[in-house]
Parts: structure tokens; sequence; C-alpha cells
């Protein structure tokens, strides 16, 4: 499964390319092999794709935000494009202002939707207004699913599915919308900015019940990495699988 061979290729951040602030083995080569081929598709809700596009430039990688996917942004892109939509948002402050600029409605006090995205201020406080916010009535939007994603140190670093699992704590039979893997969403959100044809196309990810479980839906070819997968332990392993 060359990336040459594809017409697209999507390719997860944290645990394939990075972990923090530093480059995985084979994220400078998978770029350029797979090149305008390649998009990063990640359930990411903190940044924005210019955000993150200068932060990746800054550790050597050079990616464009036309070619970033992330699940945040495609969120508020979601609701936004939806009319008399108001919106409780709990993320980070980048994604604050994404949703402003973007002319989303943000509200604290009746909403008609809380989107749900990685807030490293999420507090107890915060979790009783959801779940008031949610048994009155008000529709749940969820950035992505993921509990974690594997940290520099090892320790994996708590994500938008923590907080979501809270929430379910308390309102277990909960109803809600997933914009992020493995929801087809952001994969046809990612497939869009193709200028030609995506007859065949690649996904690379760490997280099996995301990753994997996405692709699979879509009926892509998938290449797992990291510390799940049986074959290839980095980017770097796969690749060199291929001489």
């Amino acid at each position: 499964m060359r990336p040459e061979n594809y017409d697209a290729v999507l390719c997860d951040l944290d645990g394939c390319l990075v972990s923090g602030a530093v480059v995985l083995p084979g994220a400078q080569d998978l770029l350029r092999r797979a090149g305008g081929r390649l998009t990063i598709l990640t359930n990411n809700s903190t940044d924005t794709p210019t955000s993150l596009s200068n932060r990746l430039s800054g550790m050597g990688l050079a990616v464009p935000p036309d070619r970033i996917v992330l699940a945040g942004t495609a969120a508020v892109d979601h609701l936004a494009a939806q009319p008399g939509v108001r919106v409780r948002l709990f993320g980070s402050a980048v994604l604050q202002g994404y949703a402003s600029a973007s002319g989303l409605t943000l509200v604290k006090e009746g909403p008609t939707h809380v989107l749900l995205a990685k807030d490293t201020s999420f507090s107890f406080g915060d979790l009783h207004e959801v779940i008031s916010l949610l048994s009155s009535g008000v529709c749940l939007v969820v950035a992505n699913p993921d509990v974690s994603y594997p940290g520099p140190d090892g320790l994996p670093v708590p994500e938008t599915g923590s907080c979501l699992a809270a929430v379910l704590s308390i309102l277990p039979d909960l109803s809600y919308e997933v914009i992020g893997k493995p929801e087809p969403r952001l994969y046809e959100a990612a497939l869009r900015r193709y200028p030609g044809p995506t007859g065949r196309v690649l996904a690379i990810g760490d997280n099996p019940l995301t990753d994997a479980e996405g692709a699979r839906r879509l009926g892509f070819d998938f290449i797992l990495v990291g510390p799940q997968a049986f074959s290839w332990t980095d980017v770097d392993r796969y690749l060199s699988e291929l001489l």
C-alpha cells in the first residue's frame, strides 16, 4: 500500500506524525512521498487549520491550512451552516475565535445546541451546566469521541471524549451527534477538497476505534501504526517495509 498509488492519503496527526512537540519517525518522509495527495485528518478539536499549520511549520513540517481538516472546526462549520442556531461552546480560545469569525452565534443563555470540544478548563460547574442544558432539551454536538491521545511522555492526554464520558455517566441514554472520526462527515469534508476523483483512498491512523473504524465504514485501505499495531510501530517502519 504505497502512498504514491492513491488519489488521497488521509493521515491522522497525534500518534502518527507528531506527539506533542516531537516529530515522529517517518513523518517527513510521508509528507514527501504523498505530496499533494496527503491531507491531515484529525480529531483535534483545539486548533484551526491555520494555527495547526503554523505550529507544524515551527516543527519543520510544511502542511498548508487547506490540507488540514479538524473535527473541532468541522463541527463549528456544521453548526454555522444551520439557520437560527445558538451555541454554548465548551472549547479552546482558538476554537471560540474561529466560531465567532465563522458567524456562529455563541451564547451562555438560551442555546439551541451545546458544542463539546477539548476544553482544558472544563470543570465540575461546566459539567453541571451541560447536564442542565441537555436535560432541558438542548441538542448536543460532540467534536470527537476520543477519550485521549498519546502524549510525548507515553501518558494519555485527555480529549473531548473524556468530557463526553462524564456527561454520559449521568445521562446514559442521551442522543447526540458526533462530527469527528469514525463518523463519515470528517472524511467527506476532506475528500471534497481534492480537485479530481478520489477513487483510491488510503487512511493512516493509530486508533483502532476511530481511525480504523472510520476507514472500514467507508471502504478505504487502512494502515494502523503505533503501540496498538501488530506490524508497524510508527510511520517510518511502514514506509521502510515498502522498499
